[in-house]
């Protein structure tokens, strides 16, 4: 007489050997070879706090001693003058009548870098940390959600760093 572990073994075994087994050989087989722009796109991001919390080794000591959690000067100032200018010309409302972000807005974004936060300033950019670059969104967010997620779509989910790869 078998056991519940044991018949549950067998179960395991057969799926994976009857199932899953073919069924990724398959997958390799058909799933296209991936580019070098895709190649280049994962390897452009990174894995950080968030890969500790899913491994289980997450620590807040780690954390603070891993990341430098304060604005440089030029992130200080850029909050406390341009992104103040900028939350002064958005009027959420247009933006959410209109469905788009006033001409003057678009001059003022391009104007001051806003789409350059993370690209070094050897190349034009800003050169801000991920926590300067938060902290501007986190400030434009709290006058409109529609001009943070313009600013912060170039800088976070890619392009940026792509572009510097």
């Amino acid at each position: 007489m078998l056991t519940n572990k044991a018949k549950s073994l067998i179960v395991h075994n057969l799926y994976k050997r009857q199932l899953f087994n073919p069924a990724y050989s398959l997958a390799k087989k058909v799933m296209p070879k991936i580019s070098p722009t895709e190649a280049a796109a994962l390897q452009a991001g990174t894995v950080g706090f968030d890969g500790d919390l899913f491994s289980g080794t997450s620590s807040l000591a780690k954390l603070i001693e891993k990341y430098d959690i304060k604005l440089s000067a030029d992130e200080h100032s850029f909050l406390n003058n341009e992104v103040n200018e900028l939350c002064e010309m958005i009027n959420d409302y247009n933006v959410s009548r209109d469905k788009d972000l006033s001409p003057e807005v678009w001059d003022f974004l391009r104007r001051k870098k806003f789409f350059g936060m993370i690209i070094p300033k050897e190349f034009g950019g800003l050169g801000f940390t991920a926590h300067g670059h938060s902290q501007v969104v986190t400030k434009i967010a709290s006058r409109s959600a529609s001009t943070a997620v313009t600013v912060m779509v170039p800088n976070s989910l890619g392009p940026g760093e792509l572009l510097m790869r």
